[in-house]
């Protein structure tokens, strides 16, 4: 088994091709599933009830062939948000109640999340759009989902540009970002470089649809994978070998030309 088998995709929230069953769920039941998981998430209160909700959620999650280190991969930054929450509630309420709170809270924003990530990590833009064409105009359609597909794009983006700003000795690192002297390392090294890039990519996708021909007609046209497979599977079903092998029924092929 390859290391890459084992330890998955690269990036967080990057779409993972498979044939596992939630893969082939239409983009409506799976967006029905991630709706009721996430309501799930947000009434549980009881330790019980938190506890079949995270159950739920990670069957869920690994039943769309995704491993411990793309969980890890698609949940870190969610620490920030954990330590920071359970340090508010502990300020607030004292320990132990603090605590238990803080660790609850958390804990329904991070199940509340994971089905939209294994909705990404499963489903192809096209198929998401041709569930809900019908419904949404195919422009705000493009707009939600191909923001959503950069998700994985500025996850990457984020790690190059905290590299390249550690080579020039910004203090990025978590033991000194909690210091007062370094907090605004965080929002000059990384968010302003970041909002360049993002408005320098939204105008270069702006530029690469609007040359495609995005909005001339009234009906979207697009390139659909899994349609085009299906064509050619069924003509190839459909036509003689004769005809495929270019010979005429008529004629005795294995005959001599004159």
């Amino acid at each position: 088994m390859s290391r890459r088998s084992l330890s998955g995709s690269d990036y967080a929230c990057q779409y993972r091709p498979g044939s596992t069953i939630i893969h082939r769920l239409p983009s409506g039941w799976k967006i029905l599933i991630c709706s009721g998981l996430c309501l799930f998430a947000l009434l549980g209160r009881e330790p019980l009830q938190l506890l079949v909700a995270a159950s739920l959620t990670l069957l869920f999650y690994f039943l769309a062939g995704l491993t411990p280190c793309d969980l890890w991969r698609d949940t870190r930054f969610f620490l920030v948000q954990f330590l920071f929450l359970v340090a508010l509630f502990l300020l607030e309420r004292g320990y132990p109640a603090g605590l238990w709170q803080g660790l609850k809270t958390s804990l329904q924003i991070v199940l509340f999340f994971i089905p939209g990530i294994v909705f990404l990590r499963t489903t192809q833009a096209s198929g998401m759009m041709k569930g809900m064409r019908r419904v949404v105009p195919y422009r705000v359609l493009f707009l939600l989902f191909t923001s959503l597909r950069f998700v994985p794009y500025f996850t990457r983006e984020i790690r190059e540009i905290a590299m390249a700003q550690r080579l020039r000795g910004a203090e990025l690192s978590l033991s000194k970002i909690f210091r007062s002297r370094h907090w605004g390392d965080p929002f000059f090294c990384l968010i302003i470089p970041l909002l360049v890039r993002a408005m320098k990519t939204a105008h270069e996708a702006a530029l690469s649809a609007e040359a495609r021909g995005m909005g001339l007609r009234r009906e979207r046209s697009y390139y659909d994978e899994e349609e085009l497979e299906r064509y050619i599977l069924l003509t190839k079903r459909e036509t003689p070998p004769s005809q495929a092998s270019g010979c005429n029924p008529e004629r005795n092929c294995n005959a001599p030309s004159n």
